[in-house]
């Protein structure tokens, strides 16, 4: 979502070490790997219109969001011996990469060149509606991978912009957590794979704003104190989903008139507002002191918290949103198996750690915790790893609408005037 989802880069000291053992780490042998081009066996997801019955004042009769609560799949074969950079002859000697701003660390990146000999070249992109107008325009402009959100991954299936995973190129997706896989937007994880996961919350500078923040309704309908002074994120989605929440609706409505009751709130919020970043800029802004209360993504919140320590991070306690980053493989990208090696690198416990550590955003692999390879001051934090099944209702995924929806909200983005 869109998150932009991402402090300098930690020392990899610890990292060096770990990446020296990963072959001997990579893979523990059991049992016999998926047939090729098959995603994991899962039980089916439930659809978005299955979802628990929402609180009465979170979601409307007319919006349809999916159950925050991930369902249990069944659990993959764990991996099976497989050389940590499977046929080097297979192997390109690049791999392009379309992600998200600061996310992704860089011992990671010069960990796979030194093992495996492939160079990875990063794009950048700040927010998903840039990611699907870039391959809609022309058809894929040379990626070998992308990060897309959970409903963009969905939205990009459905254009028919992203190729099935080999899985038997991937066996370390069994130290994924199951919860993390067969989620709505791609239920049988056919062609997505997750890579970090999070919330987008409020993040604010106590030494300036000497009340707690707690609500959309404070940075929505603000007060003196903090006018002028917000930052808001450029995403269209999670803008107009933060006003609809604050008017009782669901972020996923497809009324017209609570679309436009969002829109109301936006526009009169505007005038308050010092800007509409991605949000690695709210990070820094709000680091700098030149706002003093921002909406931002887990990772970037967390970030900003440690290189400033009268920062606070809060998921609101009306609704928010939980969302997924997941890696998926774009139609006519050159080096589909190099890109898979890859994905398969990024799942080893080891490495996952190494990135989440970096990153300060939420693995789904769930053996880099079971390790703990994962920092256990960020384990500990609620506002990073949430409880999720406790939140239930509180927390709400984006989902792909359909293309009136979607002209719906084009709509009063539009409005809002925000460039």
């Amino acid at each position: 979502m869109t998150h932009t989802r991402r402090l300098s880069f930690a020392s990899f000291a610890l990292a060096g070490a770990l990446l020296l053992s990963a072959c001997g780490a990579a893979a523990t042998p059991t049992a016999v790997p998926p047939k090729p081009t098959e995603a994991p066996k899962p039980t089916e997801a439930p659809k978005p219109t299955e979802a628990p019955k929402p609180a009465a004042t979170a979601v409307p009769p007319t919006a349809v969001p999916p159950t925050a609560v991930p369902p249990t799949a069944t659990p993959v074969p764990k991996p099976t011996e497989m050389p940590p950079c499977g046929d080097k002859a297979k192997l390109s000697k690049t791999l392009s990469l379309y992600n998200w701003s600061d996310y992704i660390a860089d011992g990671v990146l010069s960990a796979f060149e030194k093992e495996c000999g492939v160079k990875i070249a990063i794009d950048n992109y700040d927010d998903n509606e840039s990611l699907f107008a870039k391959f809609q325009a022309g058809g894929n402009p040379g990626y070998d991978l992308v990060v897309p959100s959970d409903y963009m991954v969905e939205k990009m299936i459905a254009a028919g912009m992203l190729l099935k995973i080999d899985y038997a190129n991937v066996p370390n997706v069994a130290n994924l957590d199951p919860t993390r896989r067969n989620l709505y937007f791609d239920p049988k994880s056919a062609s997505s794979i997750a890579y970090f996961w999070g919330t987008t919350g409020i993040a604010y500078d106590t030494a300036k704003i000497k009340r707690e923040i707690t609500s959309w309704k404070d940075i929505l309908e603000p007060a003196a104190d903090i006018q002028g002074k917000i930052g808001m994120l450029n995403d269209q989605r999670e803008a107009i989903g933060a006003a609809l929440r604050l008017k009782g609706f669901s972020a996923n409505s497809v009324d017209a008139a609570q679309i436009d009751a969002a829109k109301n709130v936006l526009v009169a919020q505007k005038k308050f507002v010092k800007g509409y970043y991605s949000s690695v800029d709210n990070r820094a802004n709000l680091v700098a002191g030149d706002v003093a209360v921002a909406m931002l993504y887990t990772g970037d919140a967390i970030n900003a918290t440690a290189e400033k320590s009268t920062i606070k991070f809060i998921i609101p306690n009306d609704v928010s949103t939980v969302w997924q980053d997941n890696l998926a493989i774009p139609k006519g990208g050159k080096n589909k198996y190099t890109a898979e090696i890859f994905i398969n690198f990024l799942l080893r416990p080891d490495i996952a750690a190494v990135n989440a550590n970096d990153k300060k955003f939420p693995t789904p692999n769930a053996e880099a915790v079971k390790k703990g390879l994962v920092d256990k001051d960020l384990i500990a934090n609620k506002a990073i790893y949430p409880d999720v099944a406790g939140l239930g209702n509180k927390l709400e995924y984006l989902v792909r609408g359909d293309a009136k929806a979607q002209a719906l909200y084009d709509k009063a983005w539009t409005a809002v005037g925000v460039q």
